[in-house]
């Protein structure tokens, strides 16, 4: 998955319009989303990530995710 895939999909998710992702947060719902669709697409690999789910910006998000390989630069 590419960083712009990542992008697509809480833009996709969010209610309000993002201008600008690098200070991007977002409540526990859009979390849950977030995590649902990320899991849809890598089954196993997202929920066995510890404390992905206290992860809420997207700064973080994507540094866990180049971390852990699911997303290539």
């Amino acid at each position: 998955m590419k960083e712009k895939d990542l992008k697509n999909i809480i833009k996709k998710l969010s209610e309000i319009k993002i201008k600008n992702f690098n200070n991007f947060e977002w409540d526990s719902l859009l979390q849950l989303s977030i995590l649902m669709e990320l899991e849809k697409k890598f089954p196993g690999k997202i929920t066995s990530i510890k404390k992905i789910s206290e992860i809420n910006t997207y700064q973080n998000l994507l540094k866990v995710l180049k971390k852990k390989k699911i997303i290539n630069d």
